[in-house]
């Protein structure tokens, strides 16, 4: 008598393994697009908080208006927070989709109850 399995029964395995598969590709897939978009919102916080040491050292206040030195001023980019030592000089990828951020990206800054406001990426 041989011993073995039976097409059968490979059939059966193979079925049960690709049902598991289909189960676990979708939330491993969930997860890690999670993970890659609180990535992102960590590096916002991060250039925000750049551009908030940014503010302190450069920006004073004459008739509720941010100002450095004489000129009113509304945004900081990615590239001037790079450029004065602000935030560390490398690439700044959107980890969804890979892509470069533009150095150009705008921080907008605004003063509203006797506080600077810096918003990531707005129209300023």
């Amino acid at each position: 008598m041989k011993k073995g399995f039976t097409l059968v029964e490979l059939l059966a395995v193979i079925i049960i393994l690709g049902i598991i598969l289909l189960i676990i590709v979708p939330n491993v897939a969930g997860i890690l697009n999670r993970s890659q978009e609180r990535l992102n919102e960590e590096q916002v916080r991060e250039i925000e908080s750049a551009a908030k040491q940014w503010g302190l050292r450069n920006l004073n206040i004459k008739d509720n208006k941010p100002y450095k030195g004489d000129n009113v001023i509304s945004y900081v980019t990615i590239d001037t927070l790079q450029k004065e030592g602000f935030l560390e000089n490398k690439d700044v990828r959107d980890l969804t989709d890979n892509s470069d951020v533009s150095l150009n990206t705008k921080i907008c800054i605004s003063y509203d109850n006797n506080q600077f406001i810096y918003e990531y990426g707005g129209d300023c």
